[in-house]
Formats: C-alpha cells, structure tokens, sequence
C-alpha cells in the first residue's frame, strides 16, 4: 500500500514542542525550590513528578544503575547500614528516601539538556526570590528577612546561589539580550535579599564563587599552554597565601570572629566536632546506621540537644559534613560521598573548561560551593534536598559531557 502523507504549508507559523521529561523534570525541581513554602507537599510533588518520569522511561533505569554505580553504591550503603543500625527502622525509611532522591536526580540528568536544568533552575529560584519578596516574614528583633524560609541563613544561602545562577546566564553568550537583561535584574534582586538577610556567612560565600566564574572566563580565552601557565601562576599564588595565612592565622582567625559575630568556638562547632571524633572512634568503618543518631530517644543525641538548647529536638548537626556522616556511615559512607561530591567537582571542571559553555561553568560553581560550606555545614545527601539533586545532576551531566567530547 502505498504511503500518503499530507503536506500543509508553514505560513509563518512558530512550532512550539513540549518535551514531557522536561516538563516532569521542572515539576520536580519546583517541589524541592519550594518545599520551605510547601513542606511536604513539595516532597510530594518531587516525588510524583520523579516517580512519573522514572516510569517513563522505566527501561533505562537498569542501564543508568549500571552506568552511573558509583552514585548508586551510595544510597544502597545507606540502605544497607540498617542492618547494624541503632534504629534500623529510622534508617531503611531514610534510607529509601535517599535512594528515590538519587534515582530521581540521575534520571533527571540522564533525559534532559544542562541547559534545560540551569535555566529552569534560574526561572524557578526567581519565583521563590519573588515569593519571599511578597509573602516572606521578617524577624521582629534584628529587622533581617526570612522570606519564604523561616530562617535568615535559609534564605542568604538561597539568595547566593540566585546571585551565582544570575550571573552565569549573563555570561551565557548564546542567551537572548532579553534573556541576559532578566537575569541582571534578578542578580540586582537576589543580592537586595541577600543584604535583607543579614548573613555575614553567605556574604563571605560570594566572592569566591564569583571569582571562580571569572576565573573560568579568562581560561575560555586562553590556548591549552596559556591555561597551564596561568593555572600554575594562581596555585603558586594560592600557596603563598596560605602560607601567610598560617603566619597570621590569629589575627585573619581574630578578623573572621569579629566580621561573622561568632565566638572563639565558632558558636559551638569546635566543641561538636571534638565530641563528633569520639563517636566516629567508637564506630569507625561503618557509622551507627544512616540518619540513626540524630533521634529521640537516643542517649547521646538528647545531650547534646540539651547542652545547646535545642528544644525542637530536631534540625541540629554536627556543622561538618565529613565528621557529621562518619558519625552515621563511618569512613565507608563518607568516602562514597566524597567521590560523587569531588568527582563532580572534577567532572564539572574538566567539562567547562573543554566546552566553554555557561551551563558547565555554572554547575561547576554550584558544585564547588558545596564543597566550600562542607566544613562548617551538612549541605547534601539526605532526602529530598535541592543541592543533593544539583551535585548529582551536575555530575552525570559532566560525565555525559567530557563523553560526548571523546
């Protein structure tokens, strides 16, 4: 039989195509966004969104396990650390939360573009800078904004990555004009929050985050052993500020006290993190079970909760990512996190710096600043967490990246 087709004439007639993993995609990441507004609705609506698109494309997920194990092996080890568990219950349901997460996050990164990611990164953080600019609350004693998050650092620490993600599609060279002119008004907003916030720690995350972004754009320009040559002229230079660093490590310890307003402890850190290094003796290979310290009930957690006033019982870390999850997965889990953590950060590098594109610089800066908070904060790998979802996403996107260059 022979084959009819029908020919309409294109008279001036835009055709717009609606990709349904993207759409799926955004649906998730707008739960995440907006989980600090939502609550656990936004946990649902990642999770159906992600479990929709997970069936969807149902028969790649084996292939993807296999072709990105080393992201995988992470939530199965938590899964697995309920079987020595303080509270196995507490760690399988956590446990199972993470692992939907991670999958999600691959599957995610596995079917659509980078750019597709980053500009509706860019697009869904604006609705929640302008959300926390019509409907946020603001504390009665200092006067600093809360906007939609409850919580000053919240909000200073969603405002930098605005900024970051602001300015990353400035630079974005195959961007519109109009597209470029919106993102400078969302950066002129998301530093105002910033400011609003009165979060001398997101300030001083800034910068650097910035100069890594300009630093990226001056190697774009450079020819393979100019780039050797610079990079090597700035680590000589790096290594000659921590040298004076370590000479003057009281006065610049002295002059970060006096400009965050913390004490000599770091409000407390220097004290969790020595009580952190006994737990992690006690256990070192494997940890008390994932997410199983941290509960009510357990001894140790009540202590410290009473010795530093926490009266939700809940919320409270030891302020350091590595002796925080060695103290729940040991040595074990923690090295896991630290290759997709390091690895990303490695992937995201090599991927910008051999592509010159926007959206692998800005991966790339999202990446390292995890890494730069993961000495004072817990920032990733637990349920439903917006930056887990990003490092992980940015990851396999480099790996898809520096492949396709091969």
């Amino acid at each position: 039989m022979a084959e009819a087709r029908i020919n309409i004439p294109r008279r001036g007639i835009d055709v717009i195509t609606v990709e349904p993993d993207a759409i799926l995609a955004v649906m998730a990441l707008f739960g995440l966004i907006f989980v600090p507004l939502l609550g656990g609705l936004g946990a649902l609506l990642f999770l159906v969104a992600g479990c929709a698109l997970l069936v969807r494309r149902f028969h790649m997920q084996i292939g993807l396990c296999r072709k990105y194990w080393y992201i995988i092996a992470l939530p199965t080890f938590c899964l697995l650390s309920s079987v020595w568990s303080d509270y196995p219950a507490v760690t399988f349901r956590f446990g199972l939360q993470l692992a939907a997460t991670v999958v999600i996050a691959v599957t995610i990164a596995a079917t659509t573009s980078a750019r597709v990611f980053c500009r509706s990164l860019f697009v869904l953080y604006s609705l929640a800078m302008v959300a926390s600019i019509l409907f946020g609350n603001v504390r009665n004693d200092t006067g600093a904004w809360l906007g939609i998050y409850g919580s000053k650092n919240a909000l200073a620490g969603a405002a930098v990555t605005y900024v970051i993600i602001c300015v990353s599609q400035v630079m974005d060279s195959h961007a519109s004009y109009r597209y470029r002119l919106l993102a400078v008004l969302g950066g002129m907003v998301g530093m105002m929050l910033l400011l609003l916030a009165q979060s001398a720690s997101a300030l001083i995350l800034l910068p650097p985050s910035i100069m890594i972004l300009l630093l990226l754009l001056v190697l774009y320009r450079l020819s393979v052993v100019q780039r050797v040559a610079f990079l090597t002229f700035v680590g000589l230079i790096s290594g000659l500020l921590i040298i004076l660093a370590i000479i003057f490590s009281d006065a610049l310890l002295a002059l970060l006290l006096d400009t965050t307003g913390k004490d000599v402890t770091l409000t407390g850190r220097t004290e969790l993190w020595r009580i952190a290094l006994e737990l992690i003796a006690e256990r070192p290979l494997l940890g008390a079970g994932y997410q199983a310290f941290w509960v009510k009930g357990h001894g140790a957690a009540e202590a410290l909760w009473f010795m530093f006033g926490i009266e939700a019982r809940s919320g409270f870390n030891f302020h350091n990512f590595y002796l925080s999850n060695a103290v729940e997965i040991g040595i074990v889990g923690v090295s896991l996190q630290v290759v997709i953590l390091y690895g990303g950060a490695i992937a995201t590098g090599l991927w910008s710096l051999r592509s010159h594109r926007a959206e692998a610089s800005l991966l790339f800066v999202l990446v390292m600043m995890v890494v730069m908070v993961s000495f004072v904060e817990v920032p990733i790998f637990f349920q439903f967490s917006l930056r887990s979802v990003i490092v992980i996403c940015a990851f396999v996107y480099a790996m898809r990246g520096l492949a396709a260059a091969r």
